[in-house]
């Protein structure tokens, strides 16, 4: 097995590849989160592990955090599921009503 590093800069779709996102903007998504990732990685069932004290160095100001995957799979095969995974947790979280920190949104 192969370790594959991922930043979540890789998947962020206000990124432009030359700022460092690795995948087409079809599959990015906005401002991914660290324990978004390890969410997806965990339900798709990759072996991981969670750096959250790392920066991304061309971000060296903004502490991102990082995670080690292990699999056969390429980085961008990993990086479009990981995606894909994020957007299935976000619109299940929205559809369950309820908003940030777990507290039911009100209906305007």
């Amino acid at each position: 097995m192969s370790e594959t590093m991922i930043w979540p800069i890789y998947l962020d779709k206000e990124k432009s590849l030359s700022q460092g996102r690795k995948i087409s903007n079809e599959y990015a998504i906005s401002e991914p989160r660290i324990r978004e990732i390890e969410k997806a990685a965990k339900r798709l069932g990759y072996t991981f592990i969670v750096e959250t004290d790392k920066s991304y160095p061309g971000e060296w100001y903004a502490n991102s955090g990082r995670i080690i995957i292990s699999s056969e799979e390429s980085k961008k095969e990993i990086l479009i599921k990981l995606s894909t995974q994020i957007k299935t947790i976000r619109e299940t979280k929205k559809s369950s009503g309820f908003g940030k920190k777990g507290k039911k949104r009100k209906n305007k």
